[in-house]
């Protein structure tokens, strides 16, 4: 599994309010003719959340393959129209991170049990997620991850979690960075997950030197 998590820093609302219009376009062609695409979605900044500017917007794709991202899904009409109206209409601040995370062992997608019974939320009332990016202090890795699986036993167990999974770099690179992603069905249980493990949070944030997190975000488009 290889997984994308840019977060693109659009140049102004209406930028953005065209990326997502671009956007609209590849989520179903990718559905209908990219099965190695396990998921897709793009999300925009909580109306609460004043740690992001609101014109950004963040994406989550997975993709069974690299050549599932870089050929398959890149060679698409729409993907190929989109990319050059990034260009030509200026829509980014500057380019997107587009390298892969990996997943850990730690966490899951959707949380055992719920698989089907996931509803649509109405429209304006989409989910909400939090991500988190952490650089682990040198050395202090391990104390990280051991803190995530504390984090991802308690997520298991509530009710108040969709998704908790947690990615790094892969095995290797230099670059140790954590990447942490939650889903919840609405801000309420989002507060609610967010207060069973403050602790574990607290306690874990000692061992990091870098945390750069987007504590809120609502769905607009995806698989």
């Amino acid at each position: 599994m290889f997984v994308i998590c840019p977060m693109s820093n659009c140049a102004s609302a209406q930028k953005r309010d065209r990326f997502l219009e671009y956007l609209s376009k590849i989520a179903p062609a990718t559905l209908e003719s990219e099965p190695e695409c396990q998921a897709y979605a793009w999300f925009r900044s909580a109306e609460d959340n004043d740690q992001v500017p609101h014109h950004w917007l963040q994406g989550f794709e997975i993709y069974e393959t690299p050549e599932a991202n870089t050929v398959t899904h890149r060679s698409s009409t729409p993907y190929k129209t989109f990319r050059a109206a990034v260009g030509e209409e200026g829509l980014l601040e500057r380019p997107s991170d587009l390298r892969y995370w990996k997943p850990t062992d730690i966490g899951f997608v959707i949380r055992p049990g719920i698989e089907g019974q996931m509803k649509v939320p109405p429209v304006g009332e989409g989910r909400y997620l939090i991500v988190n990016e952490l650089g682990p202090n040198v050395g202090s890795k391990g104390q990280v991850m051991a803190r995530m699986r504390k984090l991802a036993t308690l997520a298991g167990d509530s009710k108040s979690v969709v998704s908790f999974l947690v990615l790094d770099r892969g095995e290797g690179d230099a670059d140790e960075s954590v990447y942490v992603f939650s889903l919840f069905e609405d801000k309420a249980n989002a507060k609610e997950w967010e207060n069973a493990g403050s602790g574990i949070w607290s306690d874990l944030m000692q061992f990091v030197s870098r945390g750069d997190g987007l504590p809120g975000v609502s769905a607009v488009s995806g698989l």
